[in-house]
């Protein structure tokens, strides 16, 4: 080879970097690629074929068609390479158009292949210079993916943890420890965020907001729709005294945001220590245990989970009398629906039993007990769903 040749294979080289370093598209960038082939090394037909999404999808063509490409056993050809990153000649036993292919490759994974026929032996300057060019190109297409993941990564990196600090928000700062009510809750996200949410309040002198939430679904959207369900459970308690009319308002609410793509369960309660009653309403919601001495009920009047439907079907209010030191828990359904090395779920069943075997305790025993026994429970097994527990204490 001249030694001119030589200097413009150089050329070529830093011409493909330059347009790498400049920014050029995939399309162009391909397309000099092409080029270069076709006038640097004279090949008469070629294919460069790159791999993506676990097919391989022609990229330039040149001295054929489509639909011959069609016809060709491609893996007969691929199948030859002896490892990643080497060139093979085919030779005349191929059977083929083509008489050498170069692979390329990013570690292990395939990025993309040349398949090359030419009308006199390709020599190993020719096979280095296109494996060269060929890494180049493709290993480029490569990083600028790579990058654009990262930055996507970081950037979803960020979203999720604007979304955790304000899903932090969404719970109560501080919860009563002494006075007519003892309160003690928390919360085990399944992933950075969740749709988990529980909440107490004052409404006034006498009255009290109990909320227990959980949105369908998981991530980035949960943690919003929740986040603005949460606003306005606050904002509607404080002037909506009805529960029935609070849930239709909740519900159209919800709607609106959510447009039937996610609906969201609630327990929402309205307790008065003047006349020691608790109004409720159960809007799909996991039941609560409400347990006094030795009796337990499950608190279910309600209605349909907010969001599901335009308007809810009926709405049947719950009341309770609070005698002194019974006990409210609300939790989600990541709780009873936890599992074990065996699949089994901790279920209702126990859920109950445990409560009921430590009633006695403080709600800040009985939360940390839970948290003990949930973690005994599930073994191995991961939280496949976020957890949110509160149990308080009428004194």
């Amino acid at each position: 080879m001249k030694q001119k040749d030589y200097k413009k294979r150089l050329q070529s080289l830093l011409q493909i970097t330059q347009a790498i370093n400049s920014n050029f598209s995939r399309e162009q960038l391909v397309r000099i690629f092409e080029s270069i082939l076709k006038n640097q090394i004279g090949l008469k037909r070629f294919a460069v074929l790159s791999a993506q999404q676990g097919k391989l999808v022609p990229e330039a063509l040149f001295g054929f068609l489509q639909t011959e490409l069609d016809q060709i056993e491609l893996s007969a050809y691929l199948s030859r390479l002896p490892d990643p990153g080497t060139y093979i000649r085919l030779g005349s036993d191929s059977n083929g158009p083509f008489d050498a292919v170069v692979p390329v490759f990013h570690k292990s994974k395939p990025l993309a292949y040349v398949l090359l026929a030419h009308h006199e032996p390709l020599d190993d300057d020719d096979l280095d210079f296109i494996q060269a060019l060929s890494n180049i190109v493709y290993v480029a297409f490569e990083n600028k993916q790579l990058a654009r993941e990262g930055i996507r990564q970081e950037r979803l990196k960020k979203e999720l943890e604007l979304a955790s600090q304000m899903q932090g928000q969404l719970f109560p700062d501080a919860l009563p420890t002494g006075g007519s009510l003892e309160i003690d809750a928390f919360y085990k996200s399944h992933t950075e965020v969740g749709g988990d949410y529980y909440d107490f309040f004052p409404l006034n002198e006498h009255e009290y907001a109990i909320c227990m939430a959980d949105v369908s679904g998981k991530g980035v959207s949960a943690a919003l729709l929740m986040s603005n369900f949460q606003a306005n459970v606050q904002a509607l308690f404080a002037y909506v005294e009805n529960l029935e009319t609070l849930a239709t308002r909740l519900n159209s609410k919800v709607m609106r945001n959510a447009r039937g793509e996610k609906f969201i369960t609630a327990f929402l309660g309205r307790y008065n220590t003047r006349t020691r009653k608790l109004h409720f309403v159960n809007c799909g919601h996991n039941p609560p245990l409400f347990i006094h001495n030795k009796n337990l009920k499950l608190l279910k009047d309600g209605s349909i989970g907010l969001g599901m439907l335009d308007e809810l079907p009926f709405i049947h209010k719950g009341a309770l009398d609070i005698p002194p030191e019974s006990l409210l828990v609300c939790y989600t359904d990541g709780l009873t629906e936890l599992q074990n090395n065996q699949g089994t779920y901790f279920g209702m069943e126990n859920l109950c039993d445990f409560v009921m075997d430590h009633r006695q305790l403080s709600v800040k025993d009985l939360v940390v007990r839970t948290i003990v026994h949930l973690e005994k429970y599930k073994q191995n097994e991961p939280y496949r769903d976020d957890i949110a527990f509160l149990a308080c204490r009428f004194h």
